[in-house]
């Protein structure tokens, strides 16, 4: 309770014949400023992991003109704002991968009214060694992730979603696909996935190798609902929100 309100000098408020307080006479300001400070109860525990193409591919242009990688960091960054402004933002907690040659975690689990809206998160500039696309090492350190929210929060209601961004085809496939089988396996955790396509790609991979492509990505989700394919970098805001909400069970 703000001091204000506590000094308030009762011998200034007026009661009325009937012994009841005037409500008329309360410094409202004071109380206004007292229910602000009120936190809203955490109603769930949501980790939501982005982990992010940062080979070299997600360099090149994309539809905005800015690399696809900036694409990518300014669609997360809108997603963030939409959590920081709902009322259930103290019930979410975020963390960032990003994967090529190597795997880097950007960001380690913050709740989301901790995270600075101004902090790099173009998976690109996380990475030295880009001339790969190897999922595997970030999917088991992502699983050991969850295990470890999970078992942390074990007695609230505590879930995860990971979501998987490539704009290409993953090296050793069949392993990652397994992997992310296993993470849908962990109870309360699901996995969403988006295929970001390109120009450059489509002017050079025939339809059916774009096809299998899309497929590949779209089996690592939990289910088809939970994948698309798009050139939109709003498209995947749109997607990363749909996932969430989902998930989440809220609006």
């Amino acid at each position: 309770m703000s001091k204000d309100l506590q000094k308030t000098n009762k011998s200034n408020l007026n009661k009325p014949k009937t012994g009841k307080l005037d409500l008329l006479n309360i410094n409202t300001s004071a109380l206004n400023a007292s229910l602000n400070d009120l936190a809203i109860p955490r109603l769930f525990y949501q980790l939501v992991v982005f982990v992010l193409d940062g080979s070299g591919s997600m360099t090149y242009p994309g539809m905005s003109g800015k690399s696809k990688g900036e694409e990518v960091e300014n669609a997360i960054r809108l997603v963030i704002n939409r959590l920081f402004n709902s009322k259930n933002k103290s019930s979410f907690d975020l963390s960032m991968w990003a994967y090529a040659n190597e795997s880097v975690q950007m960001l380690q689990t913050t709740p989301v009214v901790s995270f600075d809206l101004n902090k790099n998160i173009d998976p690109c500039s996380f990475i030295q060694k880009y001339d790969g696309t190897n999922l595997v090492s970030t999917l088991n350190s992502v699983k050991v992730e969850c295990q470890n929210y999970l078992r942390q929060n074990k007695d609230k209601n505590a879930q995860a979603l990971v979501v998987v961004l490539s704009d290409g085809a993953l090296d050793e496939y069949e392993h990652s696909l397994m992997l992310c089988k296993e993470i849908n396996a962990i109870n309360n955790v699901t996995v969403s996935s988006i295929f970001y396509e390109s120009k450059v790609w489509q002017e050079n991979y025939i339809v059916r190798d774009m096809e299998v492509l899309k497929k590949d990505m779209e089996n690592l989700a939990s289910n088809s609902s939970l994948f698309t394919s798009t050139l939109d970098p709003e498209e995947i805001r749109k997607h990363m929100i749909k996932s969430i909400s989902t998930v989440s069970k809220i609006d």
